[in-house]
This record gives C-alpha cells, structure tokens and sequence, in this order.
C-alpha cells in the first residue's frame, strides 16, 4: 500500500464507544504525516540524484568508452604509420642502394674510358714528340745544307 503524508492526514478513523482521544490520535497522525512527508521528499530527492548520478556514470563511461575507442584507433593508426614509415625507409635505402650501384658502375664505366683515352693520348703525344724530332731534324739538316750552301757562296763570292 502506497501512502502519502496527505492520505494520512486525511484519514478518518471510525469512533466507537470508548475509543482513542481524537485529538491525541489527530496529533499523532499529524507528526506521522510530516515525518513521513520528510521521508517522501528525502526520498524524491534521493531518487533525482540517484537519477541525476546514473546520467553522470553514463555520461562517464560513453566519454570512457570514446576515450578508449579513440586510443585504440589512435594506437592502430600510430602502428599503421610506422609500418607505413618502415616500408618507405626500406623504398627509399633500396632506390638510393639502386643509385649508388648506377653511380658506382658508371663511375668505372667513365673511368675505364678515361683510362682508355689516357693510353690513347699518350701514344698521339709520343707519336706528335717523334713527328717534332724528325722534324727538328729535318730542319737542322736544312740548315746545314743551307750553312753549307752559304758557305760554299761565300767561297765563290771570294774566289771571284
């Protein structure tokens, strides 16, 4: 049976032939509903912050549960951007070992051509000094015989 304090005030006991002083039993009642009355908005009270306390749990675990969510997919995205980083480091080392063999093998490609046009160059200065010595020779033969020549002038020119 659900009672209000007005249900008590408001109840009317049934009199009989020596029955209990009205006014005491009116009092009491009186005390009971407002004791009773306290209990009721006391207990309304503690109904609206049990209330109001479940909406704040609730409110907690669903920004617990975001919060949890959002680290794990934070946490699974920190993990995919480090496998991603990892296979695009491996990308760029194998490019760059790739480079650096191209490099490498043109670098000896280019030299041995250096090398190549080195011996080549030698032997054209060796054959450009020995085309100088014979003509240097050739043209200190010619002028021993124009020496010779003029000598032999001379001696004609005095012999006159």
């Amino acid at each position: 049976m659900k009672l209000t304090p007005q249900d008590i005030l408001s109840y009317k006991f049934n009199t009989k032939w020596k029955g209990y002083d009205e006014e005491e039993v009116d009092n009491f009642l009186k005390g009971i509903a407002e004791a009773f009355e306290e209990l009721f908005l006391e207990r309304k009270k503690l109904l609206e912050e049990v209330k109001s306390l479940k909406n704040h749990i609730t409110r907690k675990e669903n920004d617990e549960r975001i919060l949890r969510e959002t680290l794990i997919s934070a946490q699974k995205f920190s993990n995919d951007l480090k496998k991603n980083a990892e296979k695009e480091s491996d990308v760029i080392i194998k490019d760059a070992e790739i480079k650096a063999e191209e490099i490498i093998d043109e670098a000896v490609v280019k030299t041995k051509e250096m090398k190549e046009a080195i011996k080549h160059l030698k032997i054209r200065r060796r054959e450009l000094e020995n085309d100088i010595i014979n003509m240097l020779d050739s043209l200190k033969e010619l002028i021993k015989s124009y020496r010779k020549d003029d000598e032999e002038f001379e001696k004609i020119k005095y012999m006159k």
